[in-house]
């Protein structure tokens, strides 16, 4: 039985092939014949290995990559069909929600489903079904995904811009489009709950009583101990769980197995005098700028100070340039919560000469939520602690605080070793519970926010796992051009993806050359560029090489 989700009528594109066991995912262009978004004529200069030349074919050759490396991973005796679209969407001028996706249909208790009455996302449950479950010809996205149009005006993240290179060299003030439609197709693939994240309660999409999902299946309260499926797992236990920082986790057990391949050890933010308030505390962590530790968030922390006017009431909340940079150039500065977003905080302590950043709640409550928000010009660590400790901070200034590493734990995972789901304490509904916790470390590709680390054409770390868990087949052996073998892995454990990035580049090449010699000549830049990277070894560049000029031959 197929549930529809999300309506969209969409003009078919083109697609890419890979080997029989690899996925094809097909574009369904929603802006074709608009001259808008994805047919956007106006002229561009090639950039970061995008060839494109206008502004709708550098979006399109992103979104065809992105769609090549999920083929390349996945398998897929069904292509899965993704529309694709520009339109604004969620504005303001220091915020913007860059993309948003989802599966279209849901299926159940459909031929070779491992659980009966689960919901499978479309593209899952065709692929273990092995044919198009899909009854609506007039309506056949798998995955429907859209992408802020609006981007850097006025009104919708100021200043901002889409970057369309395909080489994770991603300029300041822009944002890596490839890392968006990863990230957005992601979502459509799997990487995505459908119960209520306010209530808790299962959807009832046909009428027949609440079920639950193979991504929810997976979901787990590791106070109680119980996973969201348990019959003895409540609504009310749910939403509060999804509203409880480091309480809802992951159980499966393929991502439980590869976290210590992705994630760091586990930091401590700690105070190391005074002496009589020395000691271990709970902090949140920042979805911009890097993430602090021992090398960037070791120092003294002072009080920053600025106006107390309309853009923010009080003295302390930085809301407005501060007053005392000299006091706080080179120091951590301490701020209250309040008024003004996150990253306006941050933007002003930085322009003050801060080298981080210290947030105190203005409510109580622990543990201490994340910092939300997103701007690629925050080059400052910044971390949230509670209202209590913020008083206590401020009754001992100043402060000399450092990072300490576990030797065992990770950063992102609970203390048995299950991986952390996105669980701030106000629930965002089109981030809670269907992302990774922003407290992984390094940043994963399925966080809620844009992080200008994500590298998603070479590494998509723990999201295959997920998958598997959920039911996926994935590509575990060498990447082909044609049926040569490139002796590269298309997925390593731990997300790599470098035979993938093979794959996809040979596609682009040959699409994008305009004779024999310039396919040639772009497989030789790709497998130079990879040996630089130390992602491949000589032998396997010479494979890439054998194999191009086969590709050749009739």
């Amino acid at each position: 039985m197929r549930k529809h989700l999300l309506a969209c009528a969409l003009a078919l594109g083109s697609a890419f092939a890979f080997n029989a066991s690899a996925a094809q995912l097909v574009l369904l262009n929603g802006d074709a014949g608009t001259g808008l978004g994805l047919d956007d004529p106006t002229a561009a200069a090639p950039v970061g290995l995008n060839p494109g030349t206008t502004v709708g074919q550098q979006r399109q050759i992103v979104y065809r990559f992105a769609m090549d490396l999920w083929g390349a991973v996945l398998k897929s005796d069904v292509p899965i069909k993704v529309g694709a679209s520009f339109q604004r969407l969620n504005c303001t001028a220091t915020g913007a929600t860059l993309g948003s996706a989802g599966a279209n249909w849901i299926d159940r208790d459909f031929p070779n489903a491992p659980r009966p009455g689960i919901w499978y996302h479309s593209a899952l449950a065709d692929s273990l079904a092995g044919v198009d479950l899909d009854p609506i010809p007039e309506d056949p996205a798998d995955i429907v995904s859209r992408f802020n149009g609006d981007l850097g005006k006025p009104d919708c993240l100021a200043g901002t811009t889409w970057y369309y290179g395909l080489d994770g060299k991603t300029p300041a003030g822009s944002i890596n489009f490839l890392n968006v439609v990863m990230h957005e197709i992601g979502h459509g693939l799997g990487f995505q709950g459908f119960l209520d994240k306010f209530t808790g309660q299962f959807g009832d999409f046909d009428g027949t009583g609440p079920r639950s999902d193979a991504y929810t299946q997976n979901a787990y309260d590791n106070v109680l101990n119980i996973g969201f499926n348990d019959p003895a797992s409540t609504a009310a236990q749910r939403a509060e769980v999804m509203k409880t920082s480091g309480r809802l986790v992951w159980s499966g057990q393929r991502v439980k197995n590869e976290a210590a391949l992705v994630l760091d050890n586990r930091q401590y933010f700690t105070v190391t005098a005074p002496a009589g308030i020395a000691g271990r505390y709970l902090y949140g962590t920042a979805s911009f700028g890097p993430v602090a530790s021992p090398a960037n968030f070791t120092g003294q922390v002072v009080l920053g100070v600025d106006e107390a006017n309309a853009a923010g009431p009080t003295t302390g909340d930085a809301c407005t340039p501060l007053t005392n940079a000299a006091a706080v150039a080179g120091k951590i500065v301490l701020v209250d919560r309040g008024t003004c977003g996150f990253v306006v905080k941050a933007a002003n302590v930085q322009a003050a000469g801060g080298i981080g950043m210290v947030v105190a709640d203005n409510v109580a409550g622990s543990p201490p939520p994340d910092l939300g928000g997103s701007d690629p010009n925050i080059t400052i660590p910044a971390i949230r602690i509670t209202l209590a400790d913020g008083n206590t901070f401020k009754a001992n200034l100043p402060v000399n605080v450092t990072f300490q590493v576990d030797p065992v734990l990770l950063q992102g995972a609970d203390d048995t070793g299950r991986v952390r789901l996105y669980a701030p304490s106000v629930v965002a509904a089109g981030s809670t519970f269907s992302h990774y916790d922003t407290a992984l470390s390094p940043n994963a590709l399925m966080e809620p926010f844009d992080t200008p680390t994500v590298q998603a054409q070479y590494n998509v770390d723990l999201s295959p796992a997920l998958y598997r868990d959920m039911g996926w087949k994935v590509n575990t052996g060498d990447a082909r051009i044609g049926k040569c073998n490139t002796t590269v892995d298309v997925l390593e454990p731990g997300g790599f993806i470098v035979g993938a990035n093979v794959q996809a580049w040979n596609n682009l090449c040959k699409t994008s050359a305009k004779n024999p010699g310039k396919y040639v000549q772009c497989m030789v830049d790709l497998q130079q560029r990879l040996r630089n990277a130390h992602l491949i070894h000589p032998l396997q560049g010479a494979a890439i090489l054998v194999c191009t000029a086969t590709n050749l031959r009739p």
